[in-house]
C-alpha cells in the first residue's frame, strides 16, 4: 500500500469510527433501538458499570433504563482511536444528561464517562465487539421552574 494509500485509510477509519460513536449517542437519545443495535456485532459483549452482559440483555436495560426519562442527550467529546488491521480500539469523552420528572419536580441527572470501545471493521463498516464504560462522576439536579 502506498503512503497516500496507507494516509487515506488511517483518516477514513477513524472518521468511520468517530461517526460510529456519534451515530450510536444520536440513537439513543431518540430511542431508535434498531439503530443502536446496528453500532454493534451480534456477539457484543457490554459493561455499563451499572448493568452487563450480551448484546441482547444490555440492549434490553439501556431501553428499560431510558424510557423513565422525559428526555436524554448524549454528548460525545474528546475521541482517540486507534486501529490496527481489522480490529480498533477507542476511548470517547460523553456527557450524559438525562432529565425527569419527580413527585417535587424536574431533575437533571448528569453522568461523565468514558466509553472504552473494541471494534473489529466488518463488511458493513466498524462495530463495536467490546464497550466497557469508565464512569468518572454522576450529579442529579433539581431543575427551576420557569
Amino acid at each position: 500500500m502506498s503512503d497516500d494509500a496507507a494516509l487515506v485509510r488511517w483518516v477514513a477509519d477513524r472518521m468511520e469510527i468517530r461517526e460510529l460513536v456519534t451515530r450510536y449517542a444520536i440513537a439513543v437519545d431518540r430511542k431508535d433501538w434498531t439503530a443502536v443495535r446496528a453500532c454493534f456485532t451480534d456477539d457484543a459483549t457490554c459493561d455499563y458499570a451499572w448493568f452487563r452482559g450480551d448484546l441482547a440483555t444490555v440492549l434490553e436495560l439501556i431501553e428499560r433504563g431510558l424510557s423513565r426519562f422525559e428526555s436524554t442527550m448524549h454528548l460525545v467529546g474528546n475521541h482517540l482511536a486507534e486501529v490496527d488491521g481489522d480490529a480498533a480500539s477507542a476511548e470517547t469523552y460523553t456527557l450524559c444528561h438525562h432529565r425527569f420528572r419527580a413527585p417535587e419536580g424536574a431533575i437533571d441527572r448528569i453522568a461523565a464517562l468514558r466509553y472504552l470501545d473494541g471494534l473489529v471493521r466488518t463488511p458493513q463498516g466498524w462495530r463495536i465487539r467490546r464497550r466497557d464504560v469508565a464512569v468518572d462522576w454522576e450529579r442529579a439536579d433539581p431543575v427551576e421552574a420557569t
